[in-house]
C-alpha cells in the first residue's frame, strides 16, 4: 500500500483488481451500446430521408393519375399518344413490280403495319397528327439474270392529319368515328444476292438496293373504341378504309423495274392499340 493509503496495480488485493476490471467491462458495454444506438439512428435517418426524397415523386405521379381521370371524365382538356399495329390489305390493287404484262400482275396485298400517333382532345373532340408504316410479308422474284437472284420488296409510309368525334361512352369505354388525310409513299426496293449478303465488311456510300418512291394523297375514314384499363391507359382497336390516289403511269426504276403500283387504289386496316393520357 502506498503511503497515501492506494494499492499499487500490481499489489492490489484480488477483489480491488476485480472490481476494476468489472467497471471496465460496464464501460466497454456501454460504448458498444451507445455506437449502437448511433448506427440505427444513422440507418433511421436514413431511410427517413429516402422515404421523404420519393414521397414527392409518388405524389406527383398519382397527382398527374388523378388529373387524367379527371379531364377524362369531366371533359377537360388533355393530349393522349397512341401506337398501334395490325394488318394492312390492298384487296383490288394490280400489283406489277415486273411488267405490265396480264400474266406479271399480281391481285391484292396484304401487309404489317405499325403506326403512332399524337392526339389533343377536349371533350367529344379529338385531333392530331401521325405516321403509319406498312412492309410485306413476303418478297417476290424480280426479272434479271437468273445468277444475280434479284428479289423485290414493297413498303408503305403514311403521314396523315386525323379527326375523331367520340360519339359514345359506355363506363371506361368509348366509341369513335373519324377521317383522317394526308400523303403516302410507295417504296419498291430491288437487290440482288450480293446486296443481300456481302462478301465482304466493307462500308459503301449509298443504298445496297436500287430504290423507287412513288408519292401521292391519301383520305379516310376510320372507326374503332377503347377501353380504359389504368388512370392513364387503355387499349382498343380500330378499322380504317384509306383511299390512295397515285400517278397514272408507273414509274420506272434506271434497271428498267416498275413501280408496283398506280392510279386510284383502296387501302383497309385493321388493328389494335394502346394509348398514354397526359391532362393539360
Amino acid at each position: 500500500m502506498s503511503p497515501a493509503g492506494r494499492y499499487l496495480t500490481s499489489q492490489a488485493p484480488a477483489n480491488a483488481r476485480a472490481g476494476q476490471g468489472g467497471r471496465a467491462a460496464l464501460a466497454g458495454r456501454g460504448s458498444a451500446r451507445a455506437t449502437s444506438a448511433r448506427s440505427r439512428g444513422a440507418a433511421c435517418a436514413a431511410a427517413l430521408a429516402a422515404l421523404l426524397i420519393s414521397a414527392p415523386g409518388r405524389a406527383d405521379e398519382s397527382r398527374a393519375a388523378r388529373r387524367a381521370v379527371a379531364a377524362r371524365e369531366r371533359g377537360f382538356p388533355y393530349t393522349m399518344v397512341e401506337v398501334s399495329s395490325g394488318v394492312m390489305t390492298l384487296p383490288g390493287a394490280d400489283v406489277c413490280p415486273v411488267s405490265l404484262a396480264p400474266g406479271a400482275c399480281e391481285q391484292g396485298e396484304t401487309s404489317v403495319s405499325l403506326g403512332i400517333h399524337n392526339l389533343y382532345r377536349f371533350r367529344d373532340i379529338g385531333f392530331g397528327a401521325g405516321i403509319f408504316w406498312a412492309a410485306t410479308l413476303t418478297s417476290d422474284a424480280a426479272r434479271g439474270a437468273p445468277g444475280l437472284e434479284r428479289d423485290h420488296a414493297r413498303s408503305y409510309f403514311m403521314l396523315d392529319g386525323l379527326f375523331r368525334y367520340y360519339a359514345l361512352r359506355v363506363r371506361s369505354s368509348e366509341w369513335w368515328a373519324g377521317v383522317t388525310i394526308g400523303g403516302v409513299v410507295v417504296n419498291d426496293s430491288w437487290s440482288v444476292e450480293a446486296d443481300r449478303n456481302p462478301y465482304s465488311d466493307t462500308a459503301y456510300v449509298g443504298p445496297r438496293a436500287a430504290t423507287l418512291g412513288t408519292e401521292g394523297v391519301a383520305a379516310g375514314l376510320a372507326i374503332g373504341g377503347d377501353w380504359a384499363f389504368a388512370d392513364n391507359w387503355s387499349v382498343g382497336s380500330h378499322i380504317r378504309y384509306s383511299s390512295w390516289f397515285l400517278p397514272e403511269q408507273r414509274k420506272v426504276s434506271p434497271t428498267g423495274d416498275l413501280a408496283s403500283l398506280s392510279q386510284r387504289v383502296d387501302m383497309f386496316n385493321i388493328g389494335v392499340l394502346i394509348a398514354y393520357r397526359l391532362a393539360l
